[in-house]
């Protein structure tokens, strides 16, 4: 027979009385040779079947209506639902009873095992899906490095030659494989984040110097935008991974760079204090509702007004790479308009010099 779930509701109820009215017509005809005790044996074999193939719903009718149509066609007196001896009307209620219960546990086993398959299929898909991402970013990261070393030397050589032409298309090709080579990274990052692989290597960082870096590091991408570093003289050394906070403060710059106005600053601010590294990046772009303040770092939204490119992965991959510190990243609208994302660490701060006498 078909699984459940191939049937309909309705497809799945008019089975369970059709299939009742055929086992009422085989118990009739083997009534003379078996007596109508042993047909609600056959009838629970019934019962049994439907909650192989039925919901909890129409192996409940089922078992209803086999214990009706027993009493009704085959227990004395037939033809009424009345029963004269205490021990078929014990043996009735008894039937009704383990019928229902055995239909409700059989369908219940059968559901809880088709929710099982459906859960292990789930975790072979997200398997495969990795897997295969795995694969094909790293087998594009390639091919994306040789073009972008390629085009670096072309713009090289045609700015030598003075080629107006072949300098721009150099140079389209340079924008092209960087920024397909940000979307591959990007997949790869969410890859790492969704199968739990990214755990932070903390060593002790200047504040200062890992925000140049990632500021370094998004020159490309905020397009000559004028940056404001403010990070207070004193501000100590904090135990932190390098490398992770590096990104998720690029992935910020970049996303402030996606919305800002080539003409206005975008501001990266920096502070240790009460044992919290607070890191912030804030834009003069258009800002956002206040009800998308979480909906912003979903995977895959993009909001209006950002230039064309990307898939929306960036803010995602900053909160998990934050989170993976143990820290948080919200964001807010500025006064005057505007966004500002804030990094929040619980962090180990040490000054330069204790360091350097404790080594």
């Amino acid at each position: 027979m078909e699984e459940s779930s191939s049937f309909t509701p309705l497809k799945q109820y008019i089975s369970a009385v059709v299939g009742v009215a055929a086992l009422t017509i085989g118990c009739w005809l083997l009534t003379p040779l078996t007596g109508y005790a042993a047909i609600s044996l056959i009838y629970l074999l019934g019962v049994l079947l439907a909650g192989m193939v039925l919901s909890r719903g129409p192996v409940l009718v089922v078992a209803t209506l086999s214990a009706l149509s027993w009493n009704f066609l085959f227990i004395p007196p037939r033809f009424t639902l009345h029963i004269d001896k205490l021990e078929d009307a014990l043996t009735f209620l008894t039937y009704f009873i383990v019928a229902l219960t055995v239909g409700g546990l059989t369908a219940q086993l059968k559901a809880r095992e088709h929710l099982a398959a459906q859960v292990q299929l789930a975790k072979n898909s997200e398997r495969l899906r990795k897997t295969l991402l795995d694969c094909v970013s790293h087998e594009l990261k390639t091919p994306l490095a040789a073009i972008g070393a390629a085009s670096q030397e072309l713009l090289r050589i045609t700015a030598a030659q003075d080629d107006g032409i072949a300098r721009q298309l150099a140079a389209e090709i340079h924008d092209g494989s960087h920024r397909l080579n940000r979307v591959v990274n990007n997949l790869l990052d969410m890859n790492r984040l969704e199968s739990g692989v990214v755990q932070p290597n903390r060593e002790w960082c200047d504040v200062r110097e890992l925000l140049q870096s990632a500021i370094e590091s998004e020159r490309e991408s905020i397009d000559g935008r004028d940056i404001r570093l403010d990070v207070p003289e004193n501000t100590p050394l904090a135990l932190i991974d390098h490398l992770l906070l590096e990104q998720a403060v690029a992935k910020l710059l970049a996303n402030a760079g996606s919305y800002s106005p080539s003409k206005l600053p975008i501001e990266v601010d920096a502070e240790c204090r009460n044992g919290r590294l607070i890191i912030s990046v804030s834009d003069r772009g258009p800002g956002f509702p206040a009800e998308l303040t979480e909906r912003v770092f979903e995977k895959f939204y993009r909001g209006n007004g950002r230039k064309a490119g990307g898939l929306g992965l960036g803010l995602a991959i900053a909160r998990g790479f934050v989170e993976a510190h143990g820290g948080q990243v919200t964001a807010e609208n500025r006064d005057g308009g505007g966004a500002r994302f804030i990094i929040d660490i619980p962090v180990r701060v040490t000054d330069a010099s204790a360091l350097e006498a404790s080594e």
